[in-house]
């Protein structure tokens, strides 16, 4: 955009180098308009400065800190990592490396082909048989359902790979040529955005909270709307419908394929691929009865048909359905966080 700006502003100077000694008066009206449009595009530059600077644009890259970083003086590069993980939110509230080589890279709401992108390109950063974690979640086995959704794997979504990733896999992606454009200039993209500068939203503080702050009558509540949220989101009616409708089976078979991929990828690389559930509370635990476990879940990774590959299943774990351990009824809080990863840590011996 840089370049497009110089060579624009090269071509208004000629243009008024021209009317100044063809036509006048002319001159001094384009003049004009020029210097409107130049204090214009400089308030413009000036208010997306400033909207970078709120909590709206921050809280969406909390994660970065987690990624090896190659800018400046390389103060974030680690290399020679022990374990790593993928994952969506779960996995990115669930896995804290303390005492080990590790880093998180779930970045929050994070599809299976981003996992792998992510993984294509930061693996290296992981020493010669290191852990690579695959988290399975509740949905995982269908949630490539999630693109026939308008608007939920939209620009915003892609935009927050599109700083971390390189420039070749960004450019593949819905919308890639006009991603890291929109990540330096979002305010030029979205002008609605400004209203963030005036009345700014709360930090996103959640994965600094190491207590429940909710009672049991609103984490029941919670866990209802938790279903809610999955049954309006996979257009079901009831939590058999996961099950038993054949709409998802091509959604299943495309995530058995990417895991498989995923796999195959840490192993032809010398890495060791986990496959790893992230726990919930009881509250939502009990929302899901045997049929749904075993069909997400077990005959999931069954479906993966990779013998030899270590599951490490904790997402129904009764040593973990404390609700203290959570803030709400699926996120683990801090405290709880860093008591799973211990236990995680322990049954991969890495401490």
């Amino acid at each position: 955009m840089k370049q497009k700006l110089k060579w624009l502003l090269i071509l208004i100077l000629v243009i008024e180098i021209i009317l100044f000694f063809v036509y006048k008066p002319f001159f001094l009206f384009v003049a004009i308009l020029f210097a409107i449009f130049l204090l214009a595009g400089m308030l413009l530059l000036v208010l997306n400065a400033l909207y970078k600077r709120t909590n709206h644009w921050k809280n969406q890259f909390i994660f970065e800190k987690n990624f090896i970083s190659n800018l400046g003086y390389r103060d974030n590069l680690s290399r020679n990592l022990d374990v790593v993980n993928l994952g969506s939110n779960p996995a990115l509230f669930g896995l804290f490396y303390e005492k080990v080589r590790g880093q998180n890279w779930a970045t929050g709401s994070q599809g299976l082909e981003m996992d792998f992108e992510i993984l294509k390109y930061f693996h290296s950063y992981v020493r010669d048989g290191g852990i690579v974690l695959l988290p399975i979640m509740p949905f995982t086995a269908i949630s490539q359902y999630i693109k026939t959704k308008k608007g939920y794997w939209n620009d915003s979504y892609y935009i927050k790979f599109a700083k971390i990733l390189d420039a070749s896999q960004v450019r593949n992606m819905p919308g890639g040529i006009n991603l890291r454009r929109m990540s330096k200039y979002p305010l030029v993209y979205n002008p609605k955005l400004l209203r963030y500068i005036l009345v700014d939203v709360p930090r996103d503080c959640r994965l600094e909270i190491t207590e429940q702050t909710m009672s049991a009558v609103e984490l029941e509540q919670d866990a209802g709307m938790w279903i809610n949220g999955w049954k309006k989101e996979f257009d079901a009616v009831s939590i058999k419908d996961f099950t038993h409708d054949q709409k998802y089976l091509p959604y299943r078979k495309e995530a058995v394929d990417i895991v498989r991929s995923m796999i195959e990828y840490c192993e032809s690389r010398n890495l060791k691929p986990v496959l790893i559930t992230i726990p919930m509370s009881r509250y939502l635990a009990d929302k899901f009865d045997a049929d749904f476990r075993r069909s997400m879940i077990d005959d999931f990774v069954k479906e993966l048909g990779i013998g030899g590959v270590e599951f490490l299943d904790y997402m129904f774990d009764p040593g973990f359905d404390d609700p203290a351990l959570y803030n709400g009824s699926f996120f683990l809080n801090l405290k709880g966080r860093k008591l799973f990863s211990s236990q995680v840590m322990k049954d991969l011996q890495l401490q």
